[in-house]
């Protein structure tokens, strides 16, 4: 089934999905099939990075990281993290090898405050437009529009159960309206090491740089995040098996008869759990002190630090 329908299940499941353009309100979708926001456009409930800018621009805790920088302090140029990929041309192609220190508001959430003309590996010279940060992403610098609960992890997981559960999971979560794209679930991540360290905030995913090397680059996942939102207290293996237990039941009672099965998710406990990722990513320690001393620490380096820890932590 194609992550087009906002679902991953059959085709019966198609109107129960909901996109509801110019607000991040009352959406329906279990899949992350909208990311264009270029110029502001394409404002609906599925974008999931339309949702991530309103959500770092209304949440005060965001904010306050991404704002974190000092530019008086950053005098020299920063290196960027893009990569040469196997074929031998730089990851973002458009993006560029370094970023000049920033200006007051350049890193902003509503800024930069001046237009500003950077030219990329391509050799084209580019424009970020006064005040269109982070609708694109390597505006101001490369970053990412992260699910706090993985849409993969989810589907994943839910996947594990048979076909009839599964859709019926689906069902229910978006009769309820939940929206794995909506900005509760949403957090703009920086992708560049440097930035990262500046900002205090790990960076999404551990790319090609070597500078974790307990950690397996992966340049399109994190997955030992993933394990830690499926494993922690109260986290998602112990939601679906919930909400798993619900749905057998409900099939249970319509077996043998013609009745459409019907079952009613609660689907607050998912929107809690990416409350509790959001404040427990925002309060990491990314970047230590002394011989500890960090640059950047992707998700997956952090992750494996604190996973242990964390299925004894209660949740809030």
């Amino acid at each position: 089934m194609s992550g087009d329908d906002g679902h991953f299940g059959g085709r019966a499941l198609n109107k129960l999905h909901l996109s509801v353009k110019n607000s991040t309100e009352n959406g329906a979708c279990l899949t992350g099939h909208e990311s264009s926001f270029s110029r502001f456009n394409k404002k609906n409930s599925c974008n999931y990075r339309y949702q991530g800018y309103e959500q770092a621009d209304s949440k005060a805790a965001i904010k306050k990281k991404l704002h974190s920088y000092k530019s008086a302090t950053i005098r020299k140029p920063i290196e960027t993290s893009a990569y040469k990929s196997d074929k031998g041309d730089m990851t973002p192609a458009y993006y560029c090898a370094v970023l000049p220190p920033p200006e007051d508001g350049d890193w902003d959430i509503g800024g930069p405050m001046r237009d500003i003309t950077r030219k990329t590996f391509q050799g084209k010279k580019i424009k970020i437009p006064r005040a269109h940060n982070f609708t694109q992403d390597t505006w101001p610098y490369w970053n990412n529009a992260h699910h706090l609960i993985p849409k993969g992890t989810l589907k994943e997981r839910i996947h594990q159960e048979e076909v009839k559960v599964s859709d019926l999971i689906q069902a229910a979560l978006l009769t309820a309206k939940y929206n794995i794209n909506h900005k509760v679930n949403m957090l703009l991540m920086p992708q560049d090491q440097e930035v990262a360290r500046i900002l205090g905030l790990p960076r999404h995913i551990q790319l090609k740089d070597g500078d974790e090397p307990d950690i397996t680059a992966m340049c399109t996942d994190h997955p030992l995040y993933n394990q830690l939102v499926m494993d922690m207290r109260a986290g998602l293996e112990t939601i679906v098996t919930g909400y798993r237990d619900i749905c057998k039941s409900a099939l249970d009672k319509v077996k043998k008869t013609h009745k459409t099965p019907k079952a009613t998710l609660d689907k607050t406990k998912l929107e809690k759990l990416s409350q509790r990722l959001l404040t427990l990513i925002l309060t990491w320690n990314t970047q230590g002190t002394g011989a500890n001393k960090r640059k950047g620490q992707s998700l997956d380096g952090m992750s494996a630090k604190i996973r242990p820890a964390l299925k004894k932590l209660k949740p809030s």
